[in-house]
């Protein structure tokens, strides 16, 4: 083949490759944002049918949010399990820096919670996380299982924030219990000086104070 011909050739085979990619990339955003709806929708038959023609377990909706977290803020464990099993990533972040294991905790999703950690989610980790999420809404039984699997009980947020003063702050009494009982540091102060106990006066949960009070907190 002489160069001329080699040269319309290659120009050709690159003409062709960008237009089957024109073709291909439109169809399959498309196919990712009916994965979206569908998950949105609960329809977990549209879902399985949608994941076998090529959509992306990890599509995101317009708010980062991924297919998997959307299924956590749904309440539907079924779905989040069909989507890990297609390998989404259960790491991933929002815009927000949540992650799905996170979004189910606040959901109160302790199935879904296990079969995340069964696929390798992080449960542990610096800032905001799975067990100040599940502390927060008073979730004992997610708090029981994070705790089991070795989470740091007293790891706090950017501003100092724990799982017991959140879960003092919801005033949730067996919530706090459970966590005092696993070691949690009463006296740990956030950045505004605040403690647990601090927090239980101020919002006026006289319970948790006196509990607090019987397991020797000090202001």
């Amino acid at each position: 083949m002489n160069r001329s011909l080699w040269t319309q050739w290659s120009i050709a085979s690159v003409i062709v490759l960008f237009c089957a990619f024109c073709l291909y990339s439109p169809a399959h955003a498309g196919v990712d944002e009916d994965l979206v709806r569908a998950v949105e929708d609960n329809k977990t038959h549209r879902v399985r049918d949608l994941l076998t023609k090529g959509a992306s377990p990890d599509a995101r909706d317009l708010q980062s949010e991924t297919a998997l977290m959307l299924a956590a803020r749904n309440k539907n464990p079924e779905m989040g399990g069909l989507l890990l099993e297609a390998g989404a990533n259960p790491d991933l972040r929002n815009k927000y820096g949540e992650t799905a294991t996170m979004l189910a905790c606040y959901y109160g999703q302790l199935d879904l919670v296990k079969r995340l950690y069964a696929k390798g989610a992080k449960i542990d980790h610096d800032g905001w996380n799975p067990l100040i999420y599940a502390a927060s809404k008073g979730y004992k039984e997610i708090v029981e299982f994070l705790l089991n699997y070795g989470v740091r009980i007293d790891a706090a947020t950017d501003n100092g924030t724990t799982a017991l003063m959140m879960a003092v702050r919801g005033n949730h009494y067996d919530t706090v219990e459970l966590l005092l009982k696993h070691g949690a540091n009463a006296l740990i102060r956030n950045e505004a000086d605040g403690t647990a106990l601090g927090w239980a006066r101020k919002q006026g949960h006289t319970s948790i104070v006196q509990l607090l009070t019987r397991n020797g907190t000090a202001d």
